[in-house]
């Protein structure tokens, strides 16, 4: 008795034993006995002999030298301990040099037409492999069609540029024009970065491919915290992938950050505020007052309309553009002054601060810059809060506009004003918060921003009169 090669490639025994050949993927752990005996359904001897198995691997390497196809030997098992309820593939692969091995995993489908429609996938991915004929594109389509024959649906599996282009739509209107424009930048450059990965299935992004992406822009010159700031917006995308099922890890999540050094940013005094005002001509006079009794930020002031203030009620309303909360701040009384003298009845979408309100706040041109010569002209050295950190970082002033906001914040700190007011009054706050205050809120944060020292010198009233003229 021998083994005899039938149709398909299968191995079976000749004879009586032909019958076996036919229970062996439905009894994979039950092999006849050896040197003749009983027909192997009277007897059932489980496989305890390594050397048999050996034998068969052989036998089958043999066959596979002399020209028969790899995929003729693939087959399915059961578990021979019934420790799974699903079908096991076995099938052959063969490396670059030659060297063949035989690879046995669970298919996780308990039927045996899905799992064999999964091994002749994995066969196959195989077998092209072996003959060279093997990319990232066949790849992907191999395993869309044995999904599609399994499942009989086309399974949503995009590539990673796909998926990252589709969360740039899904983010668009959710985040701030600013904060989109830097989305967009990071996944061109990452995408950019990793050269042909780009087009491989979104579940074959490793977390190494992640790493490389970040050594290679520290090298490149970014300063350590630009990169953990772009690794931490990669982890988004990823994130939402992890979430729909389209991934079963999140390369980016095993990506640790690297230590900096925090900026430690400054604050200006009453008399320093005093010598800018003295040196700022037209709307900056306004703007820097803003800045200093309300502690918003540099183009949420910039951007304000008549309608946003009450100068009934006393009251700034505005939505800041960084985080969308809404804060509604009492007018401090040197800023007051200001308004009173400064405003004009002309509707209330006409900015307050009319030559000011469609500067950028970047720029060489922009907001920033302008006020940084302010306060040359002023005689105030803007200092160094972190210097700079990589080739194309940059230092961090220790003295900005952003400084009036911290100023407003220690102000109000020095004078005893509770955390939650100053949360509430600077917006650390949460989006869904009502931007509206309760009467007795009202005159709680009132007196937290009349907690302020006035400025040493006069409200500048003077230069609002020289602005009608």
């Amino acid at each position: 008795m021998g083994w005899q090669f039938r149709k398909k490639g299968r191995l079976a025994f000749s004879s009586k034993w032909a019958r076996w050949s036919g229970q062996r993927e439905s009894n994979p752990h039950i092999v006849p006995p050896l040197g003749g005996g009983p027909f192997p359904g009277e007897e059932q001897t489980p496989v305890n002999n390594q050397e048999l198995r050996h034998t068969c691997v052989k036998i089958c390497v043999t066959f596979s030298f002399l020209g028969v196809a790899s995929n003729a030997m693939a087959y399915l098992v059961r578990d021979a301990r019934s420790r799974s309820p699903y079908w096991y593939g076995v099938y052959l692969v063969i490396s670059p040099g030659g060297q063949r091995r035989w690879v046995r995993k669970s298919t996780k489908k308990q039927k045996r037409s899905e799992a064999k429609e999964i091994l002749d996938a994995w066969q196959k991915t195989a077998d092209r492999a072996a003959a060279g004929t093997l990319d990232q594109a066949r790849i992907r389509e191999i395993i869309l069609e044995t999904v599609q024959r399994v499942t009989g649906k086309r399974n949503d599996s995009p590539t990673v540029s796909e998926w990252l282009e589709r969360w740039i739509r899904t983010e668009k209107g959710a985040v701030a024009g600013r904060t989109m424009m830097r989305y967009e930048q990071i996944v061109r450059d990452f995408l950019s970065s990793i050269g042909t990965r780009a087009q491989a299935p979104l579940e074959a992004l490793t977390t190494d491919t992640i790493l490389q992406f970040k050594e290679r822009w520290l090298s490149g010159g970014r300063s350590p915290r630009t990169v953990n700031q772009t690794i931490k917006i990669l982890k988004r995308p990823f994130k939402i992938a992890l979430e729909e099922g389209l991934i079963d890890r999140n390369p980016v999540a095993a990506v640790r950050p690297i230590r900096t050094s925090s900026a430690k940013k400054g604050v200006f005094s009453p008399e320093q505020i005093q010598r800018l005002l003295d040196v700022a001509e037209g709307d900056w006079k306004g703007l820097i007052l803003c800045g200093y009794f309300t502690g918003g930020r540099l183009v949420d002031l910039a951007r304000l309309v008549w309608g946003d203030i009450d100068l009934t009620e006393k009251t700034i309303t505005f939505v800041q553009r960084k985080t969308g909360a809404a804060v509604q701040i009492p007018i401090h009384q040197n800023l007051y002054e200001y308004l009173l003298a400064l405003h004009r009845s002309d509707g209330p979408k006409r900015p307050v601060f009319l030559k000011l309100f469609n500067k950028p706040g970047a720029g060489k041109s922009g907001l920033s810059m302008s006020f940084k010569r302010l306060m040359e002209r002023a005689g105030i050295d803007d200092g160094v809060a972190r210097k700079k950190d990589g080739k194309l970082g940059r230092n961090v002033s220790r003295l900005s506009f952003h400084s009036l906001r911290h100023s407003f914040n220690s102000a109000m700190a020095n004078a005893d004003v509770p955390l939650e007011i100053r949360q509430k009054l600077t917006g650390h706050a949460s989006k869904d918060m009502n931007k509206h205050y309760t009467h007795l809120e009202l005159e709680t944060v009132r007196r937290a921003v009349e907690s302020i020292p006035q400025l040493p010198g006069k409200a500048p009233r003077h230069a609002v009169k020289a602005l009608h003229k």
